[in-house]
């Protein structure tokens, strides 16, 4: 900002920074920077920092430092495509970044210092005592003492409260926050040999011995004095796991009982509890032998779903099944004390085996998913159990598997390199439920070139640890987001991750060991920006048309999008809007742009007894008059798990030679009795409504009516439909109606009676089939709008005597009027009609309007606003508005059955669509 400086961004993918006080000097370029993978379009030169936006999605940071060199210190990922614009704020401690999909992202330059360190001589170093100080002997020294291993203890926000180091000679020291170190114990079986493990908490340290013995330390267990000690194997230790029991009741994980998985150099692998406190007890609760060479690497059990997962040091995936009568017993209840002796102990059975699934590497962690609804623990095995498997290997990849039981795993079908089926027997007393089980992979990510060290997951993300060319990183796995890095020398090979717990569950804190040192920093994994984006997937999209119907048995919602790409999409969003909305199946048919999408409500809808497999049908249009059905078919494999396919049921002709012609909208009119055929009407931008029969029996759309007199003279922009009931008792039957709205700001009303009677059985005459007209609007509704009818939407009042209109236009202002139904019934015709319209309602073009009830209206504009609107017989007045991050929104739709699940009175669900997409709530 002085001047002296300038940064040239450049299609070469640099960044370069010029020097303007050697102005004159053909010497005066200060630095080429790279680390960008498209062309960069703009960057900022800061005091400390360099940022550039490029096309890559991804605007970089590089730091200066005192010798005048720059080096890249951390990467934004913000889109799929083009980050454009960045401004910084007079501090220069915020960024803000603007991108192609209409996101603007805040940025934290206080949270980039200390992410990228260039070695570990930057971390906060802690030097331990000389020997001396703590050996109960001297006779115990050792000429090379070091640390062996370390654990992170506490849960303060200043960081872990304490430290324990397992030292060469034996010692076991513990420094607590702002004191000295101090020795908790000697420990013979630990002289020159300690295998390590701890909660993610640091709740509990396991410390395994060259003599089988195990030893607890940590503040769940009393460490002063002799610590918790049983022997478990009979040979050396070599890996241990610990982690706090899920609760059958509660399913929340206890704070005072653990499971421990060990394994010894004779592949024996036993599996212990721990009821934590002052008197730790401990209960073997099975044992078993790993097959060949086969050795231990990691662990996870979870004993709700009734499964323990073995990673092994050659890349294979062991599934077993948990005995019954183990996992019902509770972890909130006291354990009894246990003669350690193993022989006694059940053994577990082998359910399913996954050879090399990380190829030859080693699996560095394994998490056990189960599924979202909460089962009590006397029913927990009652139901097949579906779960899921994520594992990460130093293969540098990760891994999703499903795992199926019951008769959802004889009805997967897959191939043999995807699918793995049960191997083994239930004899240990497994539900007969689980006598048919499989293992199938769902994805695989490689997230780094190099191994992944561990993954955590803090809540609800995954967090993996990689190393790569003498660099450690912290990667955020959903959004491939490095959130720290360091590098290490090969004296630093061992290293500790700790978690906060409680609220505070975002800050990490890192240590790493060196000799006699051990260094520490800390991690907040919330700070790296201060806002996101929309939805991941679909941020960059130019969605034009967008429909949603529910999921039966399920409070999700299948949402059908379709755009500027051609490209129909079927997405799934849950119903507490909380998780990412996933795409299940897209189908590229269409040839030029999709502007309409519309599911078929009730339309040959099957549904199986299990509420598990669903069919719908939904119809898109758009340029090139093109009109076309899709089946959808939805397999709900469990609560967490859906998958879809799409199959174009038909096709309907093209009707005009002008290609530049395009349908605008489109209206249900009526669902035939046996659900077997559908009345469609379509309109046209040639000024043309069509009535469309789509026939499911003949598999074929006919032209029933049409308006050969182009009523609007102009592009017809928008339909919507109404039926009025004729009153019990009486000699008037329903009344049908269509409006079409075009850009006249004219609104047209039809009379469809006749053509619904009919519609389904028309008849035909010798030869090609020649469609009925239309006929004369029953009513023309003059300005409406100033220009453009762009949406409309309309409801029959609950005492039946009005259809209430709305409609929003190019004008920025949304009208609303009302149709008398009696005198529709009486086929009068409409009697004039009192328009009222809010002017200026929005800045900009009105896009979408719906009715959430007789008094309530919602709209959506270009200006990005969605506003709630009061309607009665007063007139419009809005009553609250929130703004949306979508950028040109086009298409909104109220997501169905939220009134219904929330009351009248309560929140109601809605989705926008544009140059992204957002779910949102609005309060009533």
């Amino acid at each position: 900002r002085d001047g002296r400086e300038l940064v040239s961004a450049s299609d070469d993918r640099t960044l370069r920074l010029w020097d303007l006080g050697r102005q004159g000097d053909e010497h005066c370029l200060a630095a080429t920077l790279f680390g960008h993978q498209a062309r960069v379009w703009t960057g900022v030169a800061l005091k400390n920092y360099v940022v550039g936006a490029s096309e890559d999605g991804t605007c970089r940071v590089w730091a200066r430092d005192a010798k005048g060199g720059v080096g890249a210190v951390d990467i934004w990922k913000q889109c799929k495509k083009n980050v454009w614009a960045m401004a910084v704020n007079e501090s220069e401690r915020l960024v803000v970044s603007g991108a192609a999909d209409g996101s603007v992202c805040v940025w934290s330059m206080e949270a980039v210092s200390g992410r990228r360190l260039q070695s570990t001589d930057s971390l906060d170093a802690i030097d331990l005592p000389v020997q001396p100080d703590y050996l109960p002997s001297m006779a115990l020294a050792r000429r090379s003492e070091h640390i062996r291993n370390f654990a992170l203890l506490g849960t303060t926000d200043s960081g872990p409260t304490d430290i324990v180091a397992v030292m060469d000679s034996g010692c076991v020291l513990e420094k607590p926050a702002d004191e000295d170190w101090r020795l908790l114990c000697h420990l013979p079986g630990l002289v020159g040999y300690s295998m390590l493990a701890s909660t993610r908490s640091g709740s509990l340290v396991a410390v395994g011995m060259r003599d089988g013995s195990v030893a607890l330390f940590g503040s769940s267990v009393a460490t002063l004095g002799a610590p918790p000690l049983s022997k478990l194997h009979g040979s050396s230790i070599q890996r241990l796991h610990v982690a706090p029991v899920q609760d059958a009741h509660t399913q929340c994980q206890s704070e005072m009982a653990f499971d421990l998985i060990t394994s010894d150099s004779d592949r024996m692998v036993v599996w212990s509890r721990i009821h934590a406190g002052a008197a730790a007890t401990w209960r073997v609760m099975a044992s078993f032998r790993l097959p060949g060479r086969t050795r231990l690497a990691t662990a996870a059990v979870d004993s709700v779903l009734g499964w323990m997962a073995i990673g092994s040091q050659n890349g294979g995936i062991y599934l077993f099944d948990l005995p019954e009568a183990l996992c019902g017993l509770s972890a909130q209840s006291p354990l009894d004390g246990f003669a350690l002796a193993t022989a006694d102990a059940p053994v577990l059975d082998m359910a399913v085996y996954w050879a090399q699934a990380h190829g030859d590497a080693d699996i560095t962690s394994i998490i056990l998913h189960g599924p979202s609804q909460t089962l009590g623990a006397e029913s927990q095995f009652s139901l097949p159990k579906q779960s899921m498997l994520v594992t990460s290997g130093r293969d540098g990849t990760v891994q999703r598997f499903e795992i199926l039981a019951g008769n959802r795993a004889q009805r997967a079908t897959a191939g043999a390199s995807t699918l793995h089926l049960r191997a083994g027997s239930t004899a240990n007393g497994a539900a007969d439920s689980r006598s048919a089980v499989c293992v199938r992979r769902k994805s695989i990510e490689r997230i780094t070139a190099g191994s992944i060290g561990a993954m955590y997951e803090i809540s609800g993300q995954l967090y993996a640890v990689t190393f790569y060319r003498n660099r450690m990183v912290l990667v955020d796995v959903a959004d491939q987001m490095d959130m720290f890095s360091v590098a290490f020398a090969e004296r630093d090979r061992r290293w500790r991750v700790h978690c906060m717990g409680g609220d505070s569950g975002s800050i990490l804190h890192l240590g790493f060991i060196n000799k006699m040192q051990v260094l520490k920093c800390s991690i907040d994994l919330r700070s790296h920006m201060a806002n996101y984006r929309l939805a991941p997937g679909v941020s960059s999209l130019d969605i034009r048309g967008v429909s949603a119907a529910q999921i039966a048995g399920s409070n999700g919602w299948i949402v059908a999008l379709g755009g500027e790409d051609c490209v129909l999409r079927i997405c799934e969003i849950d119903g507490r809007l909380l998780n990412p909305i996933e795409c299940l199946t897209q189908a590229l048919r269409h040839s030029s742009a999709i502007r309409s999408v519309l599911f078929v409500p009730d339309f040959n809808e099957s549904i199986s007894a299990d509420n598990q497999a669903i069919s719908k049908y939904l119809l898109t249009a758009g340029a090139s008059c093109e009109l076309r059905c899709w089946r959808l078919d939805i397999d709900r494999q469990s609560s967490t798990t859906t998958t879809a396919s799409l199959l174009e049921w038909t096709a309907a002709p093209v009707l005009s030679d002008d290609c530049e012609s395009r349908i605008m909208d489109l209206a249900i009119v009526d669902v035939s009795e046996d659900r077997q055929a559908v009345l469609v009407a379509a309109a046209y931008s040639d000024a043309s409504i069509c009535l469309w029969r789509l026939d499911l029996a003949n598999n074929k759309f006919v032209c029933v009516a049409r308006d050969p007199g182009h009523a609007h003279g102009c592009c017809v922009l928008s339909l919507s439909y109404a039926r009025v009931a004729g009153a019990e008792n009486s000699d008037s039957s329903s009344v049908s109606v269509l409006l079409s709205g075009g850009t006249d700001g004219r609104v047209l009303v039809w009379d469809l009676t006749e053509l619904v009677s009919v519609g389904y059985c028309p008849e035909e005459a010798t030869g090609a089939f020649v469609p009925r007209e239309l006929g004369v609007p029953v009513a023309a509704i003059d300005a409406v709008h100033q220009s453009g009818v762009n949406t409309m939407d309309t409801r029959v009042m609950q005492e039946g005597s009005q259809i209430a209109v709305a409609s929003g236009g190019d004008d920025n202002s949304i009208s609303v009027f009302t149709l008398s139904c009696a005198d529709l019934l009486s086929r009068k015709g409409v009697v004039g009609c009192d328009v009222r319209r809010y002017e200026n309602a929005h800045a900009s073009s009105v896009q979408q309007l719906r009715f959430v009830d007789d008094q309530r209206l919602w709209s959506v504009a270009t200006d990005q606003r969605i506003v709630t609107w009061s309607v009665d017989g007063n007139g419009i007045v809005m009553v609250a508005m929130e703004c949306t991050q979508v950028a040109d929104p086009s298409a909104m739709v109220l997501l169905p059955t939220s009134l219904e699940r929330h009351g009248s009175d309560g929140d109601v669900c809605a989705l926008v669509a544009g140059i992204g997409m957002e779910t949102f709530r609005m309060k009533q």
